[in-house]
């Protein structure tokens, strides 16, 4: 018998350590159909990168104890479960051009900068998803 995938909820990692930002993401996200989990630092994400598998990960760059960039990087060097999992970055800088999207070694990566739009989010986390499953 087939699964009826719209019944399944995305399992989506949120890193972000300021509780304002974790709150709007979680509104935005709210109809959307993604169980989020939620880690207030780098160290906390890495953990639960290394230890659960994510259909995407939403990371905040500037994370105490661990950056968000040298999160990714190390779950990518080191062939991780989630290794290959689609990645929204966050970011403030203003010098990051908005909606980048990199595929470099068939990851897909953007990058959103804040303040965050609703609307950009949840497009962003349908289509990475949607490629995600496609090519799973």
């Amino acid at each position: 018998m087939a699964s009826d995938v719209s019944q399944t909820k995305f399992q989506v990692l949120l890193a972000e350590d300021d509780e304002v930002n974790q709150s709007i993401v979680q509104a935005f996200l709210f109809d959307v159909n993604v169980e989020l989990t939620i880690a207030s630092d780098g160290r906390q994400a890495l953990e639960a990168a290394l230890t659960h598998q994510y259909d995407l990960m939403i990371v905040d760059q500037n994370m105490p104890f661990i950056t968000g960039d040298r999160v990714i990087r190390h779950l990518r060097a080191g062939r991780t479960m989630n290794a290959t999992t689609p990645v929204i970055r966050f970011t403030a800088n203003a010098d990051h051009p908005p909606f980048d999207l990199s595929t470099a070694a068939s990851v897909l990566e953007v990058t959103l900068p804040k303040p965050l739009s609703r609307q950009d989010l949840v497009s962003t986390v349908d289509a990475l998803l949607r490629r995600h499953s496609a090519a799973s």
